[in-house]
């Protein structure tokens, strides 16, 4: 299957109100009911549009879909999500990316995307391939390439910036997440607070900064 960009058309310019308001319908039907279950009729109802106007953007109800998940993607991970300025300790800073990461991954909107796209897996595995692409590595490599700074910067020493960042992200999920997928009661605030300011400490202590050389008396 192949995910159709949306088309390019001449002439007047596209009502950009129309274009994120069938976004959200179709964003909210999508979580809510499956890909399956939700009709481009459907769509053009909640979002008050005809199915032309939604034709006129979309080649079919997969680039629809293909598009409300890039979109969710690309505002989750939007930079301004997870890193502050610069000038931030750096231990707040894994702290606060830790919180935001989970936020992200263990919110309600992230496990109903999650249970579409594994419904969706093996009828259209590039949805899940977008995902992964989009949310996934964009995330890790933002994280990535933030260490490598601060490595640079000299207020941390990772080798491997990648593997650093996978590890860290993957320690943080940890129970949390699972306790999100099936459903249970989420991890006490001061016990979740804990545990991420733990992963912080952890992963400082693993790439502490190389110490100044002593200089020449």
């Amino acid at each position: 299957m192949t995910l159709a960009e949306p088309a390019i058309r001449r002439g007047r310019p596209r009502d950009t109100a129309k274009d994120e308001a069938i976004l959200l319908a179709a964003g909210d039907l999508f979580m809510e009911h499956g890909y399956e279950a939700v009709s481009v009729d459907a769509v053009a109802q909640k979002a008050g549009v005809s199915k032309a106007t939604i034709y006129a953007r979309y080649a079919d109800k997969d680039a629809l879909f293909a598009a409300v998940l890039r979109q969710e993607c690309e505002r989750a991970v939007s930079p301004d999500s997870f890193f502050p300025a610069e000038d931030q300790p750096v231990r707040e800073t894994l702290i606060l990316l830790a919180t935001r990461f989970l936020d992200l991954v263990t919110g309600e909107k992230a496990m109903q995307m999650n249970r579409v796209l594994v419904a969706e897996t093996a009828r259209a595995p590039r949805m899940a391939e977008l995902f992964y692409e989009t949310a996934v590595l964009t995330l890790k490599n933002r994280f990535a390439e933030w260490l490598r700074v601060e490595t640079a910067r000299g207020r941390l020493h990772v080798r491997d910036a990648d593997g650093a960042a996978w590890r860290y992200l993957g320690g943080v999920k940890g129970e949390a997440h699972l306790r999100a997928s099936f459903g249970l009661p989420p991890i006490p605030p001061a016990q979740l607070k804990a545990h991420i300011e733990a992963a912080a400490d952890e992963f400082l202590r693993a790439h502490a900064a190389d110490p100044a050389p002593n200089k020449a008396v």
